[in-house]
């Protein structure tokens, strides 16, 4: 059993969600979109954050500073994503991609999901399916048991 076998339907249908506005904020520009998270509540609803980066930082220091916020999230958040724009190699070949870390909070990892494109005449095209690409620490480090719901 992986981290993927224990996600609810609703958490990756969150990280669906993150992928394809992603795809849509990565279409806008040539440059890298704004990092965001979705934020999932009890009641199905969710919160978009927008982490611009700061003067002078570049995309490691804003994503870290989005990790840093997302670790403290608000009780009864059940699931968090953070998407980015960057690069990923797949057979060898380097190409832009869109990438979703999904963390459901009473699960003990995050899930990173890519999803490599293709920028012709300003359009974004998508490049085969979107790749698991890791299990990773946690977004948020503790789970309190108010969290312990999918």
């Amino acid at each position: 059993m992986t981290i993927w076998d224990d996600t609810a339907d609703s958490t990756k249908e969150l990280m669906f969600t993150s992928l394809d506005y992603a795809l849509e904020n990565a279409q806008l520009s040539d440059q890298p979109f704004t990092p965001f998270s979705f934020a999932r509540h009890p009641d199905g609803t969710a919160t978009l954050t927008r982490f611009p980066a700061a003067p002078g930082a570049d995309i490691p220091e804003t994503l870290e500073a989005a990790r840093d916020h997302l670790a403290q999230t608000q009780p009864g958040t059940t699931a968090l994503t953070l998407a980015y724009d960057g690069y990923t190699t797949y057979e060898g070949e380097r190409t832009e991609a869109v990438f979703i870390e999904t963390h459901q909070l009473n699960l003990p990892r995050t899930l990173v999901l890519a999803q490599r494109y293709l920028r012709q005449a300003g359009d974004i095209h998508p490049l085969g399916n979107p790749l698991l690409q890791a299990e990773v620490e946690p977004l948020v480090p503790r789970v309190a048991p108010e969290d312990d719901q999918p």
